[in-house]
């Protein structure tokens, strides 16, 4: 609850204007099977770096799945996600000291903890059929057709702006799901960053190439923050993490 506390904390806090990021670099890290990219964007803002470590894919190609610990704080994200038959994924949402998941919690049609009311918690990504959204908290709904769901926040992009009130003091590892709204996807892994930062960064035009984000979620970041992707030539690590409770996935399609 003490993290869960801290988060809605920096997220309140006065915010001066976001700075302008930069890209001056971008490489292609390895392929996906099924037709998905990893790659590395460096971006700069004044004498700052950054930098992304990105899951592109698009939801045609790919189901996305939230994967559920079978035994948190002693697995590893490589491995579980693997086991589960995904190609690459990233650390989840929220959780408490004893890894009771914060939000709701939705893994294969099953609910792992329900919806929550608090700041903190303004979106969720959620698949809703074949279908994958991020939507506001205020706005979801839960008629049953929901297969996988993880409640997390703040919303770092909506409607293809920043909203207003994002935290420009503390930086720290952030971990992110955006997308275009069309059915381009990224998960992604960026450097310590404030979330005001991650909110400029994200906005930058044609970010990924050919697409701008439209809406972008922040799940748990700093030591929760990690990434894998079992991609050729190599794997991508970023880094191997095992104190989460919960993951996001992609596998793709039959």
């Amino acid at each position: 609850m003490r993290r869960l506390l801290l988060a809605c904390a920096a997220i309140v806090a006065a915010v001066p204007p976001a700075a302008a990021w930069d890209v001056t670099g971008s490489r292609e890290l390895g392929s996906l099977p099924g037709g998905g990219q990893v790659r590395e964007i460096e971006i700069t803002e004044g004498g700052r770096t950054a930098r992304i470590t990105a899951i592109l894919f698009s939801s045609r190609s790919y189901d996305l799945r939230v994967v559920d610990s079978p035994a948190p704080g002693q697995t590893k994200l490589s491995s579980v996600l693997a086991l589960a038959g995904c190609v690459a994924g990233v650390n989840g949402g929220y959780f408490h000291a004893d890894f009771r998941p914060v939000g709701l919690a939705i893994a294969d049609s099953k609910q792992l903890h329900p919806f929550e009311k608090a700041k903190l918690l303004s979106g969720v990504l959620a698949v809703r059929g074949s279908r994958i959204e991020i939507v506001r908290s205020s706005r979801f709904q839960n008629p049953g057709d929901v297969r996988q769901a993880i409640q997390a926040g703040p919303m770092l992009v909506d409607s293809g702006a920043p909203p207003a009130g994002l935290n420009a003091e503390r930086a720290a590892r952030r971990t992110v799901a955006a997308t275009d709204g069309r059915g381009q996807w990224g998960l992604l892994y960026i450097t310590s960053v404030t979330l005001a930062d991650a909110a400029g960064i994200l906005t930058i035009p044609e970010l990924f190439g050919s697409w701008n984000v439209m809406h972008a979620l922040n799940l748990d970041g700093g030591s929760s923050s990690g990434l894998w992707a079992e991609s050729s030539p190599e794997t991508v690590v970023r880094p191997e993490l095992g104190h989460v409770r919960n993951y996001i996935g992609i596998a793709p399609k039959p």
